[in-house]
């Protein structure tokens, strides 16, 4: 439960961070697109153009591009508005610190029952060997049931094989 909340709300950071590097991205282009594209225009009759641009788009086509950079910037904007309003808020600390409060119980409880789950196992091993050396009329130390069994983990497998080694202890 705790990894979904945490996870959602990196979900939510990182959707922000790539919407914020997006806007960055159309940005520079449309920056690089206005500066290596554009026409120079005389602005005086008096004072000719000399400057010319080898790549320079036509006036319909530069002006389309602009409109498509604006309304790219503005959407991209927008995005990132409604972004930043969905983050967790400060007030948020208060409820997720009662959260973690509610789930540290919980797992004291869940640990405290799986303490008693064990010991009563254990009792009731002790009482099949019991039962068992009764029944087979053998003394306890010739055949004992494992009281504990241990699983580890095999230090020589290779990545992502997850086969383990089962160890009894007597």
């Amino acid at each position: 439960m705790l990894v979904e909340e945490l996870s959602t709300d990196m979900d939510r950071i990182t959707q922000l961070q790539d919407a914020i590097l997006d806007l960055l991205t159309i940005t520079s282009t449309s920056i690089d697109y206005i500066t290596k594209r554009t026409e120079f225009e005389q602005t005086s009759k008096v004072i000719p153009t000399t400057l010319q641009t080898p790549h320079a788009a036509n006036r319909t086509e530069y002006k389309a591009a602009i409109e498509t950079f604006v309304a790219d910037i503005v959407r991209r904007s927008k995005d990132i508005k409604k972004l930043i309003e969905n983050l967790p808020k400060k007030d948020d600390s208060s409820q997720r610190a009662q959260r973690l409060t509610e789930l540290q119980e919980e797992l004291k409880v869940a640990n405290d029952e799986y303490k008693v789950a064990l010991v009563q196992s254990e009792e009731l091993l002790m009482e099949l060997q019991s039962a068992l050396d009764e029944a087979l009329g053998e003394d306890a130390s010739d055949f004992q049931i494992p009281l504990k069994i241990m699983k580890i983990t095999n230090p020589n497998a290779a990545d992502g094989d997850d086969r383990e080694n089962i160890v009894v202890d007597p």
